[in-house]
């Protein structure tokens, strides 16, 4: 008789921790499948250097961004919790551009290096009057309606990124922006 109960609960907690996981996962979208993208997205998605500070403050967020050392990466998402489906499609898609080094391969772990390379190019690329419609249009064609959600980081960056890549590629409107929302950091 012994046995029985102690199966029974030994039963009810294995359905309690298979429940839990399911329900800690569901938020995420997660496949079931198991990959190194997907350990890479845990842990990201539990990261937090990536915060939206100093909104519209450029001075203050270029300040922030100089104080990080050189060593360290922008992790996580700032608004929203990241979305495992969005993340595999985002890192899927930015592979093509891989031979672009100024494109972050990953919009959730950027290195502070970068980054201060692209609000570089955002400081010091000048475009031409063509050149500027295209940056212009572009910004407001982004799911975002601009380079990030909010002036942060992310958006002198992508406005960056999108200046380098008028300027050195000729990329035209629906290529920035396809590029800008790949790079979205977001969350969701």
């Amino acid at each position: 008789m012994n046995r029985y109960i102690l199966a029974s609960i030994l039963t009810g907690v294995a359905i309690i921790v298979v429940a839990a996981l399911y329900l800690s996962l569901a938020p995420h979208s997660v496949s079931a499948q198991s990959s190194p993208e997907l350990a890479q997205f845990t842990t990201l998605s539990h990261a937090t250097s990536d915060q939206c500070a100093y909104l519209g403050d450029k001075a203050a967020i270029y300040n922030n961004v100089n104080s990080y050392q050189n060593s360290t990466y922008f992790q996580g998402s700032c608004c929203s919790p990241m979305n495992y489906n969005h993340y595999a499609q985002q890192i899927s898609g930015l592979k093509n551009y891989s031979s672009i080094s100024a494109i972050p391969q990953n919009p959730y772990n950027v290195s502070v290096i970068q980054v201060k390379q692209l609000l570089g190019y955002y400081d010091n690329i000048t475009l031409n009057q063509s050149q500027n419609a295209t940056f212009t249009q572009a910004a407001s064609l982004t799911a975002d309606k601009s380079w990030c959600c909010c002036q942060c980081w992310a958006w002198y960056a992508h406005a960056g990124l999108a200046k380098y890549l008028i300027k050195n590629y000729n990329y035209n409107v629906t290529q920035v922006v396809k590029i800008i929302n790949l790079e979205e950091c977001c969350g969701g």
